[in-house]
């Protein structure tokens, strides 16, 4: 894609769909007699809320690799254009792997919103066929007015929006305790997707702060502002993933098992791993998304309230409450 400020929205839907279109003439003629993914395992649905393509140099088969490996069904990729979160992941190369597996890729897309055409561009990536936005990770406070523009068009695009919480020195969206409730209770249509440490630092009453830790550990201090705001508000969803998930969940198990129950509609299973393979390799052996697996497994045994969590709350953040599939 040209990087020049005169490419125009017109330019890019061209080159885009043109080269879009051209991926999708070429795998699907390959793929056309493969059964769908239900047909291949009959088994149950996984939805994997959270995972990049090229996370430690991961390769797009490498991905399906892992999802194979982990027994995940579909899941949302999320690009992350700026790098800086210290791995960079282009839009169009979502959108050209969702053309290579249709049936296992659910497209997000990602913009610089620091840009003047970043509305344009997001509006584009929904013509082309993304699903939401996400990762939403830059260096901007979150009472930004860039932050809550892009906010705004997820709400009229009917979109969920995946959003990186991280306070301190480089932090991402920064205040959330300040203006997160702001957003949902000005936006009701938009399913906001909370993510990363900030956010799973207030799963307690009790946050310290960020210089002096971002992993919270000890019991979890009842009357913590995801408690309250998940309750409060529906379409507010949580997603499992990545080291700050799982230290969420883990820390405090008899909290835990209460927030899972309290909260069964709105959590979302996600990993962020980097394996390739479903049990760590490149990864120090540890694969996130079979070691959620095993913990949700053992902390939910009701099936229904587990299946809600698997893959049944990412269709309704997908797709808004009164849609029941993908």
């Amino acid at each position: 894609m040209p990087n020049t400020a005169s490419f125009s929205r017109r330019d890019f839907l061209a080159a885009s769909a043109f080269a879009c279109t051209a991926a999708a003439a070429t795998t699907r003629t390959a793929r056309a007699d493969e059964p769908s993914v239900e047909e291949q395992d009959g088994g149950p649905q996984l939805i994997d809320c959270h995972l990049h393509i090229n996370h430690y140099d991961r390769s797009i088969d490498d991905t399906i690799r892992h999802m194979d490996g982990t027994g995940t069904t579909q899941a949302f990729i999320l690009p992350l254009e700026t790098g800086e979160g210290g791995v960079t992941l282009k839009s169009e190369t979502v959108l050209h792997s969702f053309f290579q597996y249709p049936d296992r890729i659910i497209p997000f897309c990602q913009t610089d919103i620091r840009r003047p055409d970043a509305l344009d561009r997001v509006r584009a990536y929904h013509l082309l066929g993304c699903r939401g936005i996400g990762e939403q990770k830059e260096h901007l406070p979150l009472g930004d007015k860039r932050v809550e523009a892009v906010i705004a068009l997820c709400d009229e695009l009917n979109w969920p929006i995946t959003i990186h919480f991280q306070d301190g020195a480089g932090g991402y969206n920064q205040g959330i305790a300040d203006h997160l409730e702001t957003y949902l209770k000005r936006y009701k249509q938009v399913r906001m997707i909370g993510h990363a440490q900030t956010w799973w630092a207030n799963i307690s009453a009790d946050v310290p702060p960020p210089e002096e830790s971002l992993y919270p550990t000890g019991p979890v201090k009842p009357g913590g502002l995801l408690d309250r705001l998940m309750g409060d508000y529906p379409n507010l969803y949580a997603d499992l993933s990545a080291g700050s998930g799982f230290n969420a969940l883990s820390r405090d198990e008899d909290f835990t098992a209460g927030f899972l129950e309290r909260h069964r509609k709105q959590i979302l299973f996600g990993s962020d791993c980097p394996c390739r393979d479903g049990k760590g390799e490149n990864f120090n052996g540890v694969c996130y998304s079979m070691q959620l697996q095993k913990f949700l497994k053992r902390m939910i045994p009701d099936e229904a309230a587990l299946a809600d969590v698997f893959f049944k709350n990412a269709q309704r953040a997908l797709n808004g409450p009164l849609e029941s599939s993908l």
